[in-house]
């Protein structure tokens, strides 16, 4: 589980700067600025190909590559608010899930469509209050091999598993996923517009 607090309870200042940054007429964006779909490459693959990574000693190469915009939930607007008044906050974001169904969630849904798989986040960052974007948080997961298997056309962050509050979510175009491909997500959201 991602803590915003650290061991002696004390505020993550990098989250209350962030928070402190939205102004009035500024609103919480978020995209999705990565999408990697990988698949199992039996042939000889360079090792500094930025294309291709080993995982469980085997070869994966890059087959698509997508960026899409998101939408943030009103449950995650109230979400980010809440840390105004407490940085107890025990909703925090903690999973990432994907789907095969779009087309009727708005900012009020409080799940995916038809969700497939659902993984622990890798990393969840921020950088340091008054450090260069520090009102970006960037989210990373990865679908491994098994998981998230169909054509995945939705994705949401979610506050635990199995169920949580789905923070934000995405409709992309079709990434078919087969039982040995590894998806990698990379998600972004930006506090305010500075």
């Amino acid at each position: 589980m991602v803590e915003m607090n650290d061991a002696n309870g004390v505020q993550d200042q990098s989250f209350i700067g962030v928070i402190k940054r939205v102004n009035d007429g500024e609103r919480i964006n978020g995209f999705v600025t990565s999408i990697k779909h990988y698949v199992p490459c039996d042939g000889y693959v360079e090792s500094q190909d930025r294309n291709t990574f080993e995982k469980d000693g085997k070869k994966y190469i890059l087959k698509s590559e997508r960026s899409v915009p998101n939408t943030i939930t009103n449950l995650g607007n109230a979400m980010a608010a809440r840390r105004f008044l407490s940085a107890a906050e025990t909703l925090l974001l903690t999973h990432m899930a994907v789907g095969t169904d779009t087309g009727a969630k708005t900012s009020a849904s409080t799940t995916l469509e038809h969700e497939v798989g659902r993984v622990a986040l890798d990393t969840l960052t921020c950088p340091v209050a008054g450090a260069a974007n520090d009102n970006v948080v960037t989210a990373v997961a990865t679908f491994p091999a098994g998981t998230g298997t169909g054509a995945m056309v939705e994705a949401g962050m979610f506050t635990a598993t199995p169920a949580g509050t789905m923070f934000c979510y995405t409709d992309f175009g079709v990434v078919t996923k087969a039982a040995a491909d590894i998806v990698i997500f990379t998600w972004t959201i930006t506090f305010g517009t500075t």
